[in-house]
């Protein structure tokens, strides 16, 4: 009788599950290997071709645990089973080997027993065999292939089938009636088969729209931007009759090339498409990027290159070939390569957590951000959202993301059965909201109440107070679909102050098309990047030890100190909810009597009327650490700006306004910290938001009081909280 290797079970499947080894919580999967690399090395020098397998692949990738103690290094690998429906869909029947020696705090896994299962592994690659071949080993089958050139057949007919998919699956992603083309658009069908030209479509004045067409867009990293050809007003008229395609950097040429191999006769090229030294027409289309992408058909996106002289489709790495033998002596090669990661579309979270119980930012850590570097820039973020879909080129495959999910070459990126990491779901959420608000006003004018000019269609001039976001007469399913709507909201605020701008100029400028996508779901004034009912999205604050800034904007901006956007440096968080409002509500002057201002890159003066409102001593507890204080009980305090300069400066003692806004259901209060002007002891300005989770009694080694012991402590002439609307109020004009 044969034995066989009792590490591996000599990769066969039907000798782990004999064994019991198929796992209970996952139909789909059958562990075969659970060990560690000396085990490895142990059951290779005995003899196990298995094992030797293993091994090798393993220490193909050495450079991944370099300087790693052996025994540091955990192995695990699983096959899948080809009768479930998923796998056999996908045609997932490779060996999966999982490679971990990283603990959550960065250090090394220590002993025998195996660690952190529940994290995404450090390495993790698969065996198969090609399409051809057999494999001596049962759990070894064949693999899903991927294209090693976009623009031969094999690339093309992937990129097809997964746009085909696309729209043949999914109802949000068809387009419903026929695209105009952008204002100006290239040529790519030009007589001269390698050359292209600028077109400017032609505008119907009676229809106030121009001419109908199918085109693409390219989203890409400018870099430093030398090199790249850009249409000027001295440029323009030559570049409509034709661009030199040796003038062209990579990316654009091979956007070029693909655009044509995909059938389409229209491009569109930011620094062509739009007149660089032309600040209105830079302006104007800067705020129709709704339209231009949100119109086009697909959007290319250049997610691996750092600039555009890389290239589009970047160099993928080839998979090791290994030989074995089986029982019988015959040769076989076995492939090897670590499966992609899908870089920044994967959060290091399990499948089905709540958007409030993410990690924010998503997913930006320093591999992410080398491997995709086009998601780190601004831009190309709102250029991601309002795509109906987005083709990235990275550097292990093509990933298709649409208004309805993900597809990639390698089939897994939305398959838990594969990886139980949650998916960036911002674009769906995205295009979910906005769709229940076009499906609502269509069921609107369906039944006559759509002309625009019903109390459901006309905007709060004041904002709401914290516990009662409703409009006067609205129906609760449109007060939670504009709640949902504003957390996405805050979280696309967060992610989009997360990635790098070039200009501070263009902090609002580039979040006014999805602002304006949102606006029919809002229902709501839009200023400098606050929507006027909200008081809630007042209570933002950068994330803790950011070293922040006020950022530099062009003159005709104004952006007050109560916006996010007055900050630059950090991502910037959200307070969306409240167990109780302490009766302060937050409205501006310039909605009063009028319809809903829509003020997108420029800000106007904010009105604050607060029940629970005094004056504070600054204090400077020690460096960049500060604290509020009031009767000889003080809180912590984190300003907006720190270390404190410019405008921002604070002295020791100096008096400033906390304004206390509501209660958490984290038992903490939250509140907004005011500084009176030197020139107009009417206007304030905001200097920071404060949360108190206690406060502690000056000099004294006592344990610190509750929150909520800071109202008798700061507020002691309030006897009844639930009187808190009738009672006197204060009101803060915040520039």
């Amino acid at each position: 009788m044969v034995s066989v290797c009792a590490t591996c079970n000599g990769l066969q499947k039907h000798l782990r599950a004999l064994d019991g080894g198929l796992q209970e919580t996952d139909s789909a999967s059958l562990r075969l290997v659970n060990t560690t690399l000396p085990s490895l090395r142990h059951s290779t020098n005995r003899g196990c071709r298995a094992c030797a397998l293993l091994l090798q692949g393993t220490l193909l990738h050495h450079e991944r645990f370099a300087g790693i103690k052996e025994d540091g290094i955990k192995i695990k690998a699983e096959s899948f089973d080809s009768s479930n429906p998923t796998s056999a869909r996908n045609a997932q029947a490779h060996l999966s080997v999982e490679v971990r020696w990283k603990a959550h705090d960065g250090g090394c896994c220590e002993g025998d027993e195996l660690e952190h299962e529940e994290s995404y592994p450090d390495l993790k690659l698969e065996f198969f065999t090609d399409q051809d071949d057999q494999s001596p080993f049962s759990a070894i089958g064949r693999g899903r292939q991927m294209s090693e050139n976009t623009l031969r057949d094999s690339g093309l007919s992937i990129a097809r089938r997964m746009i085909s998919d696309c729209l043949s699956s999914h109802f949000r992603c068809r387009q419903v009636k026929p695209t105009t083309l952008p204002k100006r658009v290239l040529d790519v069908l030009d007589d001269d088969s390698n050359g292209i030209r600028l077109h400017e479509a032609k505008f119907d004045q009676q229809e106030q729209r121009y001419e109908f067409g199918e085109y693409l867009t390219l989203s890409h990293c400018w870099g430093s931007g030398r090199g790249i050809p850009k249409t000027t007003r001295k440029t323009l008229e030559s570049f409509k009759k034709s661009i030199s395609w040796s003038s062209l950097p990579s990316t654009f040429q091979e956007a070029v090339v693909l655009t044509r191999s995909l059938g389409f006769r229209w491009l569109w090229i930011d620094s062509l498409c739009i007149v660089q030294d032309d600040d209105s027409d830079k302006l104007g289309e800067s705020f129709n990027t709704d339209d231009i992408y949100g119109n086009s058909f697909l959007t290319i996106a250049a997610t691996s290159a750092v600039d555009s002289s890389k290239g589009l489709f970047p160099p993928k790495s080839q998979p090791f070939k290994i030989q074995v033998t089986d029982s019988k002596g015959s040769l076989h090669k076995i492939y090897v390569r670590e499966q992609p990661s899908h870089y920044s579309f994967k959060a290091p979270f399990d499948e089905g957590a709540h958007m409030n119980d993410w990690e924010l930012p998503f997913n930006s850590t320093a591999e992410a951000n080398l491997q995709t570097p086009l998601l780190k820039r601004a831009w190309a973020y709102t250029e991601r959202l309002l795509s109906p879909r987005v083709l990235h080129f990275t550097q292990s495959e093509m990933i298709l993301e649409c208004k309805e999910g993900y597809q990639c070459e390698c089939g897994r990126i939305d398959d838990p059965i594969f990886d139980a990491r949650t998916t960036d779901s911002v674009k769906q959420d995205f295009a979910r909201v906005i769709a229940e608000s076009s499906n609502r006003e269509e069921m609107d004018n369906g039944n006559g109440n759509g002309n625009g000019n019903g109390n459901d269609r006309r905007i709060d001039s004041v904002a709401s107070q914290l516990a009662a976001t409703s409009l006067s007469g609205a129906s609760q399913d449109l007060v939670h679909t504009r709640e949902d709507a504003l957390q996405i909201w805050s979280y696309i605020i967060t992610e989009f102050t997360e990635r790098d701008l070039t200009y501070d100029a263009d902090r609002l400028v580039a979040l006014a098309a999805i602002a304006r996508s949102l606006s029919p779901t809002m229902k709501s004034g839009y200023i400098a990047g606050q929507w006027t009912f909200s008081t809630l999205n007042l209570l933002w604050h950068p994330k803790e030890g950011a070293q922040c800034r006020r950022p530099r904007f062009a003159p005709e901006q104004n952006v007050p100190s109560w916006s996010w956007a007055s900050i630059e440096g950090s991502p910037i968080f959200f307070d969306n909810a409240t167990a109780m409002d302490l009766a302060c509500t937050a409205s501006f002057p310039a909605e009063r009597g009028r319809k809903s201002v829509w003020s997108p890159i420029s800000g106007v003066d904010l009105e604050i009327t607060a029940a629970l409102a005094t004056e504070v001593n600054f204090r400077l507890e020690a460096s960049n650490e500060y604290s509020l204080s009031k009767n000889n009980v003080s809180v912590e305090f984190r300003p907006d700006v720190s270390p404190l300069r410019g405008a921002d400066t604070l002295q020791p003692g100096e008096t400033l306004i906390c304004v206390l806004v509501s209660m958490t259901f984290r038992s903490s209060l939250i509140g907004l910290v005011l500084k009176q002007s030197k020139n107009n002891a009417q206007v304030y300005r905001r200097v920071g938001r404060f949360e108190c989770y206690e406060c502690q009694r000056d000099g004294t080694d006592t344990e610190p009081d509750d929150a909520e012991s800071l109202f008798e402590h700061w507020f002691p002439e309030v006897e009844d909280m639930t009187q808190l609307d009738d009672g006197p109020q204060r009101t803060f004009i915040v520039v």
